[in-house]
């Protein structure tokens, strides 16, 4: 069984994006996060054709793995995810994220990760609203990964429709009394992450705008994001 992130129920957290760290302090950025309030590294795998760039490998997992002691949540960006969770399989996973648009089986897809020692998450696009199937989808993970832009290219700002879909998501899960939380992934940042949270976001990927600021340290940039949330 992998590690398991420690995520109190109704207090926001932040996860740390792998893809938006400083790769030329790669060791230095590892350190500062492993001494941070960070919850969990957020680890980005884009393959080029399910968004239209490509994001890590598997090359980087093993030597973050090594480094740090934080669990790993493995977003498969992906049209083919159970290609990547056998290329995955080879190493220890905690969470793997997968995008109901790319699981024509998603309880196979669920299952085959639950078999190699992970919890699945629920992953949706920043334009894909949550279907019918949502909160039988959402009941076998551990949180849902929602994306607020299209991963791949900074700068970008969160689309309205995908906050609309924050709030629908929180509400169908709060009328079936399922507790588990909604992750917001793009553009968090202080002026951003209170609509997200106000909307139902529990998790917070932070990135290039509001956790790997230049100008102040990770730990910093995480008390200002929480601070933030919460007034």
């Amino acid at each position: 069984m992998g590690r398991t992130a420690d995520l109190s129920h109704g207090v926001p957290a932040v996860s740390a994006s792998v893809s938006c760290m400083d790769m030329g302090r790669l060791t230095a950025v590892i350190d500062e996060v492993n001494a941070s309030d960070v919850a969990f590294w957020h680890y980005d795998v884009v393959d080029g054709r399910f968004n239209q760039c490509f994001i890590l490998g598997d090359l980087l997992y093993p030597y973050l793995r090594e480094k740090s002691k934080l669990p790993i949540e493995v977003h498969l960006a992906a049209e083919d995810p159970e290609h990547y969770i056998d290329v995955f399989s080879r190493y220890e996973l905690d969470y793997v994220a997968v995008h109901a648009e790319a699981m024509k089986q998603p309880e196979r897809i669920f299952q085959k990760i639950r078999a190699i020692g992970a919890q699945p998450v629920l992953a949706y696009r920043a334009e894909t609203a949550p279907g019918d199937d949502f909160v039988d989808l959402a009941k076998e993970c551990a949180w849902v990964l929602k994306l607020t832009v299209n991963p791949g290219f900074s700068g970008q700002r969160i689309q309205p429709h995908a906050l609309e879909h924050i709030r629908t998501m929180s509400e169908r899960l709060e009328d079936v009394g399922v507790g588990i939380p909604i992750q917001a992934d793009g553009n968090v940042n202080v002026q951003t992450v209170r609509t997200l949270y106000e909307d139902g976001a529990g998790i917070f990927t932070g990135g290039t705008s509001g956790l790997f600021l230049k100008e102040s340290s990770v730990q910093e940039n995480i008390e200002r994001l929480l601070y933030a949330a919460l007034h």
